[in-house]
């Protein structure tokens, strides 16, 4: 999506645009950049504050609401998942068990953490819950990354907006 089609959508369809688009790309569909969706998000709502926040929350439930579905189906089909790889590859088996007690033992961190960076931030949704790290959790430290995600992307669309105006 180019920027100028962002821009007719919000303009069109407005806040259920701004869901829409952030949950699709929280399950991590092709075609919905956050690093170009959400500047333009901030640019499109720099001019009235209250809409900012507006879009910035709305954006931040559709990331929650879509790393859950991927969370959930880590957590009911990851599991057998993993079970079939680990007998199909027993030395690459340890090596995963390994990792994912680590990933366990430092949850919260890394759940903050992934949802900082990258592509792996809506990843890792998937091993989390195949890892059996509970939804509360999961929920509570993801929201802290995506808001933190989200509204950087948003100011930054802001500030280049003001800037160039």
């Amino acid at each position: 999506m180019s920027e100028l089609q962002i821009l007719t959508f919000l303009n069109n369809y407005g806040l259920f645009f701004i869901f829409f688009v952030v949950f699709m790309e929280y399950l991590n569909f092709p075609g919905f950049p956050s690093g170009i969706i959400m500047p333009v998000i901030g640019a499109w709502s720099s001019n009235r504050i209250t809409l900012f926040f507006i879009a910035l929350g709305i954006s931040i439930l559709a990331g929650l609401l879509g790393t859950l579905v991927l969370y959930y189906i880590g957590k009911y089909g990851g599991k057998p998942l993993m079970d079939k790889l680990y007998k199909k590859h027993p030395k690459v088996a340890k090596k995963l068990k390994n990792v994912e007690n680590k990933l366990i033992k430092n949850a919260n961190i890394t759940i903050f953490i992934t949802k900082l960076i990258p592509m792996i931030r809506t990843l890792v949704a998937f091993p989390i819950g195949a890892s059996g790290i509970k939804p509360s959790i999961y929920l509570i430290y993801s929201s802290a990354g995506i808001a933190i995600w989200n509204g950087t992307l948003m100011l930054s669309g802001t500030a280049l907006y003001v800037i160039l105006k």
